[in-house]
């Protein structure tokens, strides 16, 4: 069963920290207050949790038995020193091997993660006989064993694993960038520990970066081999992007009543029949899905979800307005944001299958949930990262205030997260407020987008570009522009851990050639897709059809 305590807080609250459900019993569940007891539902734990006398019946999304191996988002960190420690006695123990003159294998070759995984080159250093000797000896102290197979390099400047991998936290490896070369890559088989020192092929000649990211390690480049033998934990980045989204397929796709009183982006298609309209829609992102996990485009690892009539749930194509999550280098605890949405049948959107496969996990150990406001006597709404533009590396939220984001709810966020707010009103060309900030502008790590005369205030406007062009280099739009979704475009961390925008086909043609320019000086690629359909019916683009997993 579940055995880490999940902090759960709900607005002004006070943070509440419940400890596995098993040690709840119903007098507790009785006695918490009827907010806190809300706060639960909606995750949906209960749900998990059947309270059933007989435990083995219990369904549960945090039983480590029931995971892939390849889905987990580890978090944590068991410090350089244990793993030095680690790299020492597996050192000593292969000095200790009887080893033939055929039979080669050097600890420079050995990276140890943790107990469930250790990674061996094999290469100029050490070979095939060497490892396997060593493997069914039991000496790597991991549950599995990967064989990084350097077959198309074998040089002379990087001939250990150790001289071009390094793991500096539990979650996150740094990687010399020529590897990762198609030409040069590793390959990787696979073993798992099926009894003690018994070992059985589970995978074999995967390409060596799909499979850290499968392992759900973040993946560092650096250009040079001394850059990864000084890297530090203290070194790493801030997230600002990431290679892991959550996505749901419009399999049930509509036309939303409720969002079109204030998405002005929105064309109802009320003469379109529906089933005509889902294709188009799927067919679109069946584009859309396949620029983002091909590992030439984007490479994205992707959670995909679909939606059916019965859901009600026309909007669900666009998860980011639901929840946001934050990992510790940014918040300083690895938290799950659950956000109040304005029309009714997008809350149904926090589907229990969802929730429950962010909490598979093991990963978010806070939750903060906002979600009561929706029911409170005078609603107040705050859209996930559709409310909030978020500069995480510099924690900045930039906040366009409408029926659909509060500033009294985004006030709360900040102080709550950590971050500094920017709010702004703005408005379309046509002189209507802009529902969502996320249409208006969005943050890379060293570019941004903003459409700067949506913002009438001249002061507002001064403050917010001010504060933008402290850290990035931006990129200035017209209102025209951001009726062809100019500003809802993305940063996202490709397969090789590079720096990518995603944007429609109908933004990226919508750029002029100096903006192209400008966003390419500090992007990998641009990458677009044509979701037309999607964005004229739903009103939303790119950016708002990616849920960001951090």
């Amino acid at each position: 069963m579940f055995a880490r305590s999940i902090r759960v807080s709900s607005g002004l609250m006070p943070t509440v920290t419940f400890e596995p459900l098993s040690l709840l019993t119903n007098t507790t569940l009785r006695i918490l207050s009827a907010r806190t007891r809300h706060a639960f539902e909606v995750l949906q734990l209960r749900k998990s949790f059947s309270e059933t006398a007989d435990e083995s019946r219990r369904p549960s999304v945090f039983d480590p038995s029931k995971q892939s191996a390849f889905l987990n988002l580890t978090g944590g960190n068991l410090s350089e020193e244990k793993r030095r420690r680690k790299a020492l006695e597996i050192g000593n123990s292969i000095a200790n091997l009887n080893m033939t003159s055929n039979e080669k294998l050097s600890n420079e070759d050995v990276v140890w993660i943790d107990e469930k995984m250790c990674l061996v080159g094999i290469g100029l250093r050490t070979n095939y006989d060497g490892f396997t000797k060593a493997l069914y000896s039991g000496i790597f102290n991991s549950k599995r064993v990967a064989a990084v197979r350097d077959i198309f390099d074998r040089s002379v400047s990087h001939a250990t694993l150790s001289s071009c991998v390094k793991v500096v936290s539990d979650d996150i490896v740094v990687i010399l960038d020529s590897v990762q070369n198609p030409l040069k890559r590793r390959l990787v088989n696979l073993y798992f520990e099926t009894e003690k020192f018994h070992f059985s092929l589970e995978r074999h000649d995967m390409d060596f970066t799909e499979f850290l990211h499968e392992a759900g390690l973040r993946v560092i480049p650096v250009s040079t081999e001394s850059e990864v033998i000084a890297f530090r934990r203290e070194d790493v980045p801030v997230q600002q992007s990431t290679n892991h989204v959550l996505m749901v397929a419009p399999t049930a796709f509509a036309p939303n009543l409720y969002t079109a009183e204030d998405n002005f982006f929105m064309d109802s298609a009320r003469s379109q029949d529906v089933a005509d309209l889902q294709q188009k829609a799927l067919h679109e992102y069946a584009s859309l899905y396949n620029l983002v996990t091909a590992k030439d485009a984007a490479g994205l690892r992707v959670h995909l979800f679909t939606h059916e009539t019965y859901h009600d749930t026309p909007d669900a194509v666009y998860p980011n307005n639901w929840f946001s999550t934050h990992t510790d280098l940014e918040v300083g605890e690895c938290t799950l944001v659950l956000y109040p949405m304005k029309a009714p049948n997008r809350r149904k959107e926090r589907r229990p299958e969802f929730l429950q496969r962010l909490f598979m996990f093991r990963r978010y150990t806070n939750v903060f949930d906002l979600t009561r406001h929706e029911e409170a006597p005078e609603p107040r709404f705050l859209e996930g990262t559709g409310s909030l533009v978020l500069d995480r590396v510099n924690r900045v939220a930039y906040c366009c205030l409408s029926e659909r984001t509060d500033l009294t709810l985004a006030r709360t966020w900040a102080r709550v997260m950590g971050y500094s707010l920017e709010p702004f009103t703005a408005w379309d060309a046509s002189g209507r407020p802009i529902y969502h900030t996320n249409v208006m502008m969005s943050v890379g790590t060293h570019v941004a987008v903003i459409c700067s005369s949506s913002i009438q205030d001249k002061e507002e406007r001064k403050r917010v570009c001010s504060r933008l062009m402290d850290s990035h280099e931006v990129v200035d739009i017209s209102l025209s522009q951001v009726n062809s979704f100019c500003g809802n475009v993305l940063e996202v961390e490709n397969f090789y851990g590079k720096p990518v925008m995603l944007m429609s086909s109908t933004a990226y043609h919508a750029f002029d050639s100096k903006q192209l320019e400008l966003l390419q000086r500090y992007e990998h690629d641009l990458l677009h897709v044509d979701i037309s359909t999607i964005e004229r019916v739903g009103g939303g683009g790119v950016r708002c059809s990616i849920g960001e997993l951090f």
